[in-house]
Parts: C-alpha cells; sequence; structure tokens
C-alpha cells in the first residue's frame, strides 16, 4: 500500500468546517464581535499553514515501512543546542521564522502577557513535535525528526513575535494619541490589545 495524506482535501475542509463551526459558537454563544472574528480567522489560517508545514504530507508506504522502519536514536533528538550543523542551524531559523506570527497575533485573539506567550508558544512546539512523533509511530515509519531544539526554537519564535507585538502596540497606540483620531471599529481593536 502506497499512498500520500496531503493536507489540501478533506483534511483542509475538515478545518475550514471546524474554524466555521468555532466562528458561529463564538458569534452566537459568546457574542465576539466582527473583528475578533476576523483576527481569530486569521490566526486559524495561520495554524492551518503551520500544521500544513511540519505534519503534511504523510506517505504511507509498506516499502518505506520495511525499509527504514522507527528508529528512536536516528528519529529523535533530545539532547538541545550540541552538534547543530549548518542545515541544522536553517532549519532552526525557519522554526523561529515560522512562529514569529504565534506570538505577534495570538493577543489580538486574547489578553496575552509575557508569561501566557511564553506558555503557549512552549506547547506549540510541544504539540507539534509531538504530532510527528505519534504520526511515526502510527506510520510506522518516519522521515521527520522528532527535536527538542525545534522546540526551543518555536518557543524563541513566539517570544520575539510578542517582542514585536509590544512594539507594534507602543508605537500605535503612541501615534494614535498624537494624531487625536477616532477610530473605527478594527482600529480600536488593534488599539484595545
Amino acid at each position: 500500500m502506497e499512498k500520500m495524506i496531503d493536507f489540501n482535501g478533506w483534511i483542509l475542509y475538515g478545518s475550514i468546517i471546524i474554524v466555521l463551526m468555532i466562528l458561529f459558537v463564538l458569534r452566537v454563544k459568546f457574542k465576539k464581535d466582527m473583528v475578533y472574528l476576523f483576527f481569530f480567522s486569521i490566526m486559524s489560517i495561520y495554524l492551518c499553514y503551520v500544521l500544513n508545514y511540519t505534519q503534511f504530507p504523510i506517505y504511507v508506504s509498506e516499502t518505506y515501512r520495511n525499509l527504514i522502519g522507527i528508529h528512536f536514536s536516528r528519529n529523535l533528538n533530545l539532547v538541545p543546542l550540541i552538534n547543530l550543523t549548518k542545515e541544522d542551524f536553517e532549519t532552526s531559523l525557519l522554526n523561529i521564522l515560522m512562529t514569529i506570527p504565534f506570538g505577534f497575533g495570538l493577543p489580538f485573539i486574547t489578553k496575552s502577557t509575557f508569561k501566557k506567550i511564553a506558555i503557549a508558544g512552549l506547547f506549540l512546539g510541544i504539540i507539534l513535535e509531538s504530532l510527528q512523533g505519534i504520526i511515526g509511530l502510527l506510520n510506522g515509519y518516519t522521515l521527520r525528526i522528532v527535536d527538542t531544539n525545534d522546540l526551543i526554537f518555536n518557543f524563541t519564535g513566539s517570544l520575539i513575535g510578542y517582542g514585536i507585538f509590544k512594539l507594534f502596540s507602543y508605537l500605535f497606540k503612541l501615534s494614535v494619541k498624537k494624531a487625536n483620531i477616532k477610530l473605527n471599529p478594527l482600529l480600536k481593536h488593534i488599539y484595545d490589545a
């Protein structure tokens, strides 16, 4: 049995349906305004892209399962920041860049502090790396490495994103006060974030 499971297709459609249901509940039950739903939608789309990038495609192959198999010593790195190669550095940089939008965007949908963003960034990294490991175990082999370094750099990217958000928020509020303008609902949401 040889096949590839890609994010595009039924997983994408299922994700859209789940997000639409969540948006409906947020609007009807929790009375969230359209601006909040807009920012929530952007974060949902971003997280779908992150899942697509980090988890897919998943190759289901009897040949690979027999040839590669699960070798935890080869597919698991629990020792952080030791023996980083040039390729590891590039991957680490991509992990940081991938999670900067998470730290920047989360304050637009929930009240955030440094501690909350740090915890959320840590959980995001744990979830992404755990999913890679679980998919490998269920599949019988993996082409990915479950790596502590990825978790560290996902966490770092989230914190950098939050730092960028704090700078953006400060400059935005300063410019609004100087201009002394009336804010529309979108700008007010950004101002209050």
